[in-house]
């Protein structure tokens, strides 16, 4: 699960950077006719990186689970690593689906070739060192209502 820094401020949250410049290249596909501009402009992907503190509530507000254990991940690792594959491949896997029932199928390798070649030409949003967020591990467990399993599952 991503979430954002307790303490930052909206305009020092950049984790949805890369999202944008992924709209930009839909955009340009849109201008030379190769997706609609009404599908375009109805297309929303509803993103939030909540506070962690914020997480915490949002689960026990819900009411199905209860957190076992809640704790920031340290992916200094990963990020370090991160690249343009890396980053294409990530969003894709976040969002090709969504693209897909939207746009068709046709248009998926064209819209992440030309995401690849964008991030080339701005390598400043693959810079780890620009990631604000926060990964949690979050382990919950099922409440328990009229009769229901309890299950535990894993979030991230």
């Amino acid at each position: 699960m991503v979430a954002s820094p307790d303490v930052i401020l909206d305009s020092d949250l950049k984790p949805g950077v890369e999202l944008e410049l992924l709209g930009s290249c839909l955009a340009d596909m849109a201008k030379v006719g190769l997706v609609s501009e009404e599908k375009l402009d109805s297309f929303n992907v509803p993103i939030c990186y909540s506070p962690v503190k914020d997480v915490k509530e949002i689960i026990e507000r819900n009411g199905h689970f209860s957190i076992q254990r809640m704790e920031a991940l340290i992916l200094e690792n990963f990020y370090a690593a991160l690249n343009v594959e890396i980053l294409v491949c990530w969003c894709r896997a976040l969002l090709e689906q969504s693209i897909e029932k939207q746009f068709g199928r046709g248009i998926i390798d064209e819209l992440f070739d030309r995401f690849a070649k964008k991030l080339v030409e701005f390598p400043n949003i693959v810079r780890p060192e620009k990631r604000e967020t926060v990964h949690l591990f979050v382990l919950l467990k099922r409440i328990r209502h009229n009769g229901v399993n309890n299950n535990v599952m894993q979030s991230m």
